[in-house]
Formats: structure tokens, sequence, C-alpha cells
């Protein structure tokens, strides 16, 4: 059943989500952001997301991030009548996404080649810790596990504290965006290729890596092992977070040699910014601890506002360092609708991140929040599948499928 509130680019792509917990289901809230119609496939206690994070009144708040624009069926597809509903769907669909231990969904009867005798033009995402295959393939797979095997907590925090994780699930979201971006490729190829879909690998570690620079080209070429540096960098200087005279934090990034002069300018330091010893990043590296050091005592004497606006008026790269509540308030942030607004069924109005990119022609849009109902449209789902009545009613009298209180078969 097409949704007449969607909106955006993918207006059109049907997409069947059974992750679970963040990577696979990001993906599929960044295809649905988009106009994508994207029926998400719970178990019957509900998906685990539901149970963590904050809550209000009963109502799991991550939940409503995760699930939004995302139509609700609970349906146990490890049973073979659960397994045939979902045959069924990936029958009707472009894409389906998973994120099972690898070889769960072939015991299931769902694996790529099962579906896609079905359906040639299927694209499959799989998403697990370490890939579809190599040694590591059957092990259990968090975003926390990717985000120290990948390298990336090694390098963060401080250089005399130890390896940092981040606080939410960095490694999910990035998969997500390789995700997305490798289902579109997907659908582009299809177009091209005679109809026939594909199916893709996608670990969670191997996105995360992808980012991390120059750093395995420095050691496979120089032996360089990447350390932590805290909020400095190993290729520029200045840069560092530094604390204001009023307890509050401002970044700087000086990555063109421009930069660094004119910031030297604008704390009173022209002899830094005429000295032939501190053009370039290079030079500047080797005299780190006395350029950070002159910065950090001129920022401690000047309020945030104080120093942002000295370095407006000398055309510095800098900012500063935001918690939620700050960017809610940003007039920047207001006028360019970064965050947006809508109305959910037990929560009253909700404010959430707003789609990411913007597109001019066709923008997507948040329709609503994740629904709060277990099962909120399985009844919809099944009866567009050609389930009857009594059908419906046998599967939930079997436990394999549930459905909101309220909602009529």
């Amino acid at each position: 059943m097409p949704d007449k509130q969607a909106a955006g680019p993918l207006v059109g792509l049907k997409v069947i989500d059974l992750g679970m917990l963040f990577a696979g289901p990001l993906v599929a809230a960044n295809l649905a952001d988009l106009g994508a119609d994207v029926i998400k496939i719970e178990p019957p206690k509900g998906e685990e997301v539901r149970k963590i994070g904050r809550f209000k009144n009963g109502e799991g708040l991550w939940w409503r991030v995760v699930a939004r624009n995302k139509t609700l069926a609970t349906v146990d597809i490890s049973k073979p009548a659960g397994a045939e509903i979902a045959k069924r769907l990936a029958r009707t669909a472009d894409v389906l996404i998973e994120n099972f231990r690898p070889g769960r969904m072939k015991e299931w009867g769902l694996d790529y080649d099962t579906l896609a005798a079905g359906n040639p033009g299927l694209v499959m995402l799989h998403i697990s810790g370490y890939g579809q295959e190599g040694p590591y393939s059957d092990r259990p797979g968090m975003g926390t596990l990717a985000e120290a095997f990948s390298g990336f907590a090694h390098v963060t925090g401080e250089a005399d504290g130890p390896p940092t994780l981040p606080p939410f699930p960095f490694a999910d979201g990035v998969a997500a965006m390789s995700g997305t971006y490798a289902v579109l490729a997907a659908l582009y190829a299809r177009e091209r290729n005679g109809g026939y879909g594909d199916e893709i690998d996608l670990s969670l570690y191997e996105p995360l890596l992808s980012l991390m620079g120059a750093m395995v080209i420095d050691y496979d070429q120089l032996g360089v092992n990447m350390k932590r540096k805290g909020n400095r960098s190993t290729w520029t200087v200045p840069r560092n977070a530094y604390r204001t005279k009023d307890d509050r934090w401002v970044v700087v990034s000086c990555a063109a040699n421009s930069i660094a002069q004119r910031l030297f300018r604008a704390i009173g330091r022209d002899d830094m910014a005429d000295d032939p010893g501190l053009a370039t990043n290079p030079q500047r590296v080797k005299r780190l601890e006395e350029c950070d050091s002159v910065i950090a005592k001129w920022i401690a004497g000047h309020t945030l506002e104080e120093t942002l606006q000295r370095f407006r008026d000398f055309d510095v790269v800098a900012g500063p360092i935001y918690d939620v509540a700050q960017i809610s308030a940003d007039p920047h942030v207001k006028h360019r609708g970064t965050l947006v607004e809508v109305e959910d069924p037990a929560l009253g109005s909700v404010r959430l991140q707003n789609v990411v990119p913007r597109f001019r022609r066709s923008p997507g849009r948040v329709r609503w929040p994740g629904k709060p109902g277990i099962g909120a449209d399985t009844h919809t789902v099944l009866a567009d599948l050609g389930y009857s009545s009594d059908d419906i009613k046998r599967l939930e009298s079997a436990g394999i499928i549930k459905a909101a209180s309220g909602s009529a078969p």
C-alpha cells in the first residue's frame, strides 16, 4: 500500500528491513527519509532498540529515531510460516536488508539465491561484524568491537590516556552510510544490466577503517604506527580544542598555511605570522608546543564570543564545541531546519534530526517517528500480500505474527 505522504527521490522503491539494533535499520531509515516504502519486520518480542536508551512515560525515545518513516510488521521469520511471509515480501521488494550473524538467513531459507530465484531484481544487503566470509565471520560483531578492531579507538583519546570509544553507535552509523550508497549503486547497476539485482557484503569494521586517512599507507611505507594525539593533528598546526575564559571550548583548524598566519595576527602575534620558521605545517609541527601554548593562553583570557568574533574578523577557521542544548538553540540550525518537529501518537510533538542530504527538486521528509505499537501495521502488510483474514488470525494464534492492540484483521 503506497504511502501518500512519501516524498523524495526514492518514492516508489520498496525496502524490507530485517535488521536489528542499528546498522541495518539505519540504512533502511536513510532510504525511508528519501521516500522509499520501508517495511520493518520485528520479532514478536519487539526490536531491541525499543528497550534501550532513555524513556519518557514508558516510551523508548531512540526507537523514534531508528524506526522513523517505517511501516511495522511483527513476524517470527525463524519459523517456516514466518519465513514464508518474508519470502513473499521479498518477491515484491527492490531491496532487502539484514544484519543477522552470517549463515542465519540461509538456515531460515532466506539466502540470496533462494530469494533472487523469485525476484531476480532484488538487491540484498548483508551487514555483519566481520563480513560474510573469513576466519572471523561467524563471530558475534557489534559496533563497539568494530570501533576497536578498525583502529579507530586506538587513535582516539589523549596521548597519555586510554583508547577511547565513542558514546554512541558510531561504527553502525558509518556502516549505514556505506550501506546506503552501496544499495543505491546496486539499484543503478540493475537499470543497466537487464534488471538483475545484486548481493552486498558489508562488515562493520571496514567502512570505519576506510575513513582512517593515511594510517595504513603510512605504516606500510614508513612503518609509522599512528598514535593518540588528543585533539591535535599529526600533520597540521595549529589544530586543537581550547578552553575559553568563560569555561567554554573553541576549535581551530589551520590546514592551510594562510589560516595559521591569520590566526597568529588575530592573537597579536605578528612576529609568529612573519616568522619564516613557522611558514608551513611541517615547520609548525616541529614547534607544536610553542604554537599551542601561545594560542591557548590568549584564548583562556577571552570569552567564547570574544574569541569567535576576533577570529571572524581575521577570517580564522574556528568554531564552538556545542552540546545538544546549544545545537537546538542555534539560529543557523533553526534557519536551515536541521532539526524537525513531528507528531507522535504517544508523546505529542517530538524533535528529530532532519533528512540528510537535501534535494532541491524532490526533498525527502520525516513523515512520522518510530511507531510505538509492536506490529502496528502487521495486518495491513499481510493483507497486501494476499493473506486472508482467516490466514492472519491463524498466524496470530500460532504466534507467528503479532499485531498492535486495536489493529483489525
